[in-house]
């Protein structure tokens, strides 16, 4: 039984993790372009990204893929612990170095223990708030709008550092590269965004001024 206990905050990313968590993972590394799953298989296994970077997506109507998400570091078909398929496509972009949870064995765990269980709900809860920021984000028609709000949701005190290239950022805004490109020198123009390489900072207007 895996018990859930508090731990100082610490840079580790296992660090807030239960005891014995990792124990039921393998570790592998995968190449780009491999693929850790693909749409319509049975799910065999829960990934978590420790670093690299997996590309979550389908393919569009037309042909071409269509991003859903970008992992960095942080779990990958969290959802698929109790679905009968997975709904899209993993793919590494780089070479990443990702932890597998076999399905059944991370189930039985959590059956025998409620404290990892309450643990995973939360994991989970986090990932809905982001995938519903993300979809709020979406619907707004303004690339100047997404940018904002980006910033505002993903990044600290009004600060986004890009982890990836403003390309890569342009697709998970689904912005073509040359929108992203204008819409942040329209941004800089009118003093309400510093850009620092990938440092991205929204400046708060002085009083007494308009926005």
């Amino acid at each position: 039984m895996i018990a859930i206990m508090s731990r100082p905050p610490a840079r580790d990313p296992f660090a807030a993790w239960p005891p014995g968590f990792i124990e039921l993972a393998t570790q592998r590394t995968f190449q780009p372009g491999q693929t850790l799953f693909t749409r319509g298989r049975a799910p065999t296994q829960v990934f978590w990204v420790e670093a690299g970077e997996v590309c979550l997506q389908r393919v569009a109507r037309g042909g071409q893929p269509l991003l859903l998400q970008r992992v960095r570091q942080g779990f990958v078909a969290e959802a698929s612990l109790q679905a009968t398929r997975y709904h899209c496509d993993a793919v590494a972009a780089r070479e990443s170095t990702v932890w597998g949870f076999p399905r059944a064995r991370l189930l039985e765990a959590m059956r025998e223990s409620p404290g990892l269980a309450l643990w995973w709900a939360n994991r989970l809860a986090e990932q809905l708030r982001a995938a519903r920021l993300r979809c709020e984000r979406l619907s707004l028609k303004g690339a100047g709008e997404r940018i904002v709000h980006a910033i505002e949701t993903e990044g600290a005190g009004g600060v986004l550092v890009l982890a990836g290239t403003r390309r890569q950022w342009a697709e998970e805004l689904a912005l073509t590269p040359e929108a992203l490109y204008r819409s942040l020198a329209r941004l800089q123009r009118e003093g309400r965004l510093r850009v620092r390489g990938g440092e991205l900072r929204l400046v708060t207007p002085a009083r007494g001024h308009a926005a």
